[in-house]
C-alpha cells in the first residue's frame, strides 16, 4: 500500500482492493474532525 498528500488530498493506492476497503472503514468508523470523501479511480 502507498500513500500520498496532495494539497488537500491524501492519496492512497493498492494493488489489493480488500486492502483499500479496509482503509475506507477504518476511516469511516474513526471520529475524524474532518469531512471524508473516497474516490475510486479504478
Amino acid at each position: 500500500m502507498k500513500s500520498q498528500i496532495q494539497g488537500d488530498e491524501l492519496r492512497v493506492s493498492s494493488k489489493s482492493r480488500d486492502d483499500l476497503q479496509a482503509t475506507i472503514s477504518l476511516l469511516k468508523e474513526s471520529k475524524l474532525d474532518v469531512d471524508l470523501q473516497f474516490v475510486n479511480f479504478r
